[in-house]
């Protein structure tokens, strides 16, 4: 069968002609003025405050190409080697000349980030500066009674889990999977009191129903099913942002490895700072620093609880910590996660850009967990599937190549599949009248709901 178009910046209506039009200017603004913010701590007269000059320039000439909708061009010999940036890009422009405002969404998008990582990898004294950290650190700084809560209601849950049966641990599965997906969304009331009895309670299944009615699709019981069916040794995560939401996804992690449902989690994250807030190996590291720090979150906030909030920040550090010195807990990266491609290229017969060699890695787990909406663009290939579309037709190689997959989603992009006939146009009508000034169809880049998607692999 032939394959639906990609999603283009210039589709009429679409959020992303939104981004690309609107959106994308504002990052490459906020990156000028966090780029200031850094050069204002520096002497004028330095090589370093020259080259950061430099690039600042380099920005705003990146902006003015966008919106003045010029051909995206290809990278240099030289600028692919200072970047390392994989001939995949190249490849496209040659086959598909594109502009800005005209090319694919997912590929614009990508090569913006390759664009802005060149600049910053061209000059050493800049090499290994990341221009989204402030925005990254700031965002989690910004969660502090969410990652306060979290700590306190685990700690005081961990103690509980070793002696849990079957069905108390099916609950939790579904509520750290609850937490994982939402990310950042801290006024769930998820874990409720985080005892066993308040989960099981009716208390705890009213949470439960209150975040599931968002959640469209939920395959949560087939990836616990296959967990449970499987040698459950590992589970691997390809993450989306750092912050407040890899410290969920490692929520998660702590819960699988302390009720010994798997024996390792490991963490694929970005290569190069990315999609403004995605992960890195670094963000993970700077995570840990910062919640041991008696500095970073002000703590005075929480009044007769600060002693709590800070005992229960060090425990969890201190169970992050020994989980990763036991190699429980590991991180990688690999440029194929920054790639322009999209994911029906891992595949054993894709040898070109690492997609054969992550296909052999995440074999090796017993479920992967795709998180976040990119992850989803990229699982789909971003394209302008009917929305009843069926997930294994979506994902294409993916659904027959023996990979157990899981995608949790906060919808945040046009493309969407699995609904069930008449859910997209009850939501549309439903979106409409609520926002006058947006189309109906907006709701799925709203944030506001969400997919969990299974497969396993065998279609």
């Amino acid at each position: 069968m032939s394959l639906p178009e990609t999603f283009k910046n210039n589709d009429e209506g679409t959020f992303g002609a939104y981004t690309a039009s609107s959106r994308w200017p504002t990052i490459v603004d906020n990156a000028i003025d966090d780029l200031q913010a850094e050069l204002d701590t520096l002497e004028p007269s330095t090589k370093h405050y020259q080259d950061g000059k430099l690039i600042q320039q380099q920005l705003i000439d990146l902006k003015a190409e966008i919106q003045d909708d010029q051909a995206i061009r290809p990278f240099t010999e030289s600028e692919s080697a200072i970047a390392k940036i994989p001939g995949s890009f190249n490849e496209v422009i040659s086959r598909s000349p594109q502009t800005w405002q005209t090319g694919g969404w997912l590929f614009c998008e990508v090569y913006l980030y390759r664009r802005i990582n060149l600049l910053f990898r061209s000059l050493p004294s800049w090499g290994q500066f990341d221009i989204f950290n402030k925005v990254k650190q700031s965002t989690f700084q910004s969660s502090m009674i969410g990652v306060v809560e979290l700590a306190t209601r685990y700690r005081k849950l961990e103690a509980q889990l070793k002696p849990a049966d079957e069905e108390t641990l099916q609950l939790l599965f579904k509520e750290f999977i609850d937490i994982s997906l939402w990310g950042n969304a801290t006024d769930l009331s998820l874990l409720t009191n985080a005892t066993l009895e308040d989960i099981k309670s009716l208390q705890g299944e009213e949470a439960r129903k209150a975040s599931e009615s968002k959640i469209l699709i939920n395959d949560t019981s087939k990836a616990w099913a296959q967990l449970r069916s499987s040698g459950s040794n590992r589970v691997d995560f390809v993450l989306d942002n750092s912050g407040f939401e890899v410290y969920a996804d490692l929520m998660l992690a702590l819960f699988l490895l302390d009720t010994k449902i798997v024996q390792q989690c490991v963490f694929h994250a970005k290569d190069i700072p990315y999609m403004v807030s995605d992960c890195m190996i670094k963000d993970f590291e700077l995570l840990l620093q910062d919640m041991s720090s008696v500095d970073f979150f002000d703590l005075k906030q929480l009044k007769d609880e600060e002693q709590s909030g800070r005992q229960s920040l060090d425990f969890l550090v201190n169970t992050l910590k020994s989980h990763v010195e036991s190699g429980q807990i590991s991180f990688t990266q690999d440029s194929f996660w920054t790639l322009d491609l999209d994911y029906s290229n891992i595949d054993p017969s894709e040898t070109k850009f690492h997609g054969a060699a992550i296909h052999k890695e995440l074999l090796q787990s017993d479920l992967v967990i795709f998180k976040g909406d990119l992850n989803y663009r990229k699982l789909t290939g971003d394209r302008k599937w009917p929305r009843t579309t069926k997930w294994e037709t979506a994902i294409g190689p993916l659904a027959s190549n023996g990979l157990k997959t899981l995608s949790l989603r906060t919808c945040k992009a046009d493309v969407v599949v699995g609904l069930a006939p008449g859910v997209d146009e009850q939501l549309c009508s439903e979106w409409e009248s609520q926002k006058k000034t947006e189309p109906g169809s907006w709701w799925c880049s709203s944030g506001k709901y969400a997919v969990i998607c299974f497969c396993d692999g065998k279609n």
